[in-house]
This record gives C-alpha cells, structure tokens and sequence, in this order.
C-alpha cells in the first residue's frame, strides 16, 4: 500500500497553544501513539510512505529514513511528493496529481493528514482518506480506519483472483465441450 503522510496534525499534534518537543536532530518528536499506530499498520518490507506534509523539502530521502527510524518506525520505502510546494496548489491536488503522475489505483493509497480540504476529494479518494484531529493526531480510532481499509484492499485482490479463476473455468468448460461436440 501507498501510504500518503502528513506529519503536523498527524505525528505531531497541531495545537498552537502547545509547544512541540524536538528530538536531538532537531525534528519534532512524534507522539508515541502514533508511532505505534504507524508501525502496526506499514509492512516495512512492501509499503510505502509517501511523504505528503509541507516539512517534505526539508530534508532529503535518506534523512527522512534517518528520521523515522530513530523515531522507531522501519519503512523500506519513502518518497516525498515531488511537487514543488506552491501557496495556490492545494494538498488535495498534490496528492491527486502524484496519484495520477504514477498511476495507482485508489484501493492501493491511504490518506492519512488532517487537512480538512481533503474532504473534497473525488468520493473514490475521499474514501481512502483518515483525516485525523489537528490537536490530537493519529489515534486508536484512526488505525482501525487504516485497517479496515487495508482489509477492503485484500477483499479487491480476493474477488479479482476469483473472478480470474471464474473466467479460466467458463473458458476450460467451453473447450471441454468443443472437443466433446468435435468427436
């Protein structure tokens, strides 16, 4: 799964009546819930964090990767939206544009971010959206969001395989019966 990642209001609380603590690195410290949360719900070795918060530009790939896993979370893969960020351009068309510029489909992308323009998302994306609350973050209620998603996920992969399967015996029956009629 693609999982598209914002980190103020998500990783790190938003509220601005709250100092957020730094680490050493002189990044925010993430909330250890979240930290939790996120590492029960990437597959280190096949999901993909997809970094879709303003502080992306900030750091490159391999720092980011630093970042995270001192923090204690293990992603083989991150990226960073690589479009440039620009006051006019919405995260909601970054994250719809970075959709389309690579072609994945919408039951392979977890939208987790708090930003509340992002319920104008297409209904097909909106669904894939945990849009979490700015002052609290990622919570328990968010990973079983996370979760069902995923799980709907399989569900597409189980049916498609299925329908595969269907398809292969209707075409293996049709030659059974050509060759029966032939004779």
């Amino acid at each position: 799964m693609k999982f598209f990642l914002d980190i103020d209001g998500v990783m790190v609380h938003a509220n601005p009546h709250r100092q957020v603590e730094l680490e050493d690195d002189g990044f925010y410290k993430f909330n250890s819930v979240a930290v939790r949360i996120l590492s029960s719900i990437i597959r280190k070795t096949k999901d993909e964090l997809i970094l879709s918060t303003s502080h992306r530009h900030k750091y490159n790939l391999d720092e980011w990767k630093e970042i995270f896993e001192s923090r204690g979370i293990r992603a083989k893969f991150i990226s960073i939206i690589e479009i440039s960020h620009h006051p006019k351009v919405t995260r909601k068309l970054e994250i719809e544009r970075w959709i389309y510029k690579n072609h994945y489909e919408s039951d392979e992308v977890v939208i987790i971010d708090d930003d509340k323009s992002l319920n104008e998302l297409p209904k097909y994306l909106k669904q894939r959206l945990v849009l979490t609350n700015s002052y609290i973050g990622l919570n328990y209620e968010a990973e079983i969001k996370i979760k069902i998603l995923r799980k709907r996920k399989k569900i597409s992969e189980d049916i498609k395989r299925l329908e595969k399967e269907i398809e292969d015996l209707k075409l293996e029956n049709e030659s059974l019966k050509f060759k029966l009629f032939s004779k």
